[in-house]
């Protein structure tokens, strides 16, 4: 079984996809792996998966709530909330 810092290798080296499908076998064997979870976030964030991410974000920091998934999730939030004024008042 491919380990989550293998996969950290795959995502570093921008083979996402091939990372996102053994990120799902290793949570299939490891459902609380909150690194796992974590990483398949921030794999779904780059893809602007936005729901994805978070529900992926929010199972890592059930399992760790002490960990960077909730500052994730907040920041996933500040990106869909941004608005930019100037575009809105030609």
């Amino acid at each position: 079984m491919t380990t989550v810092v293998e996969i950290e290798r795959l995502v570093a080296s921008g083979h996402l996809d091939d990372a996102r499908e053994e990120l799902e076998r290793l949570l299939a064997g490891e459902p609380d792996n909150s690194q796992a979870w974590f990483l398949l976030g921030g794999i779904y964030r780059r893809h602007e998966l936005w729901g994805d991410a978070i529900n992926a974000y929010n199972r890592a920091k059930l399992i760790d709530p002490e960990g960077p998934a909730a500052a994730a999730i907040e920041s996933i939030y500040d990106i869909l909330h941004f608005v930019n004024v100037d575009l809105m008042n030609p």
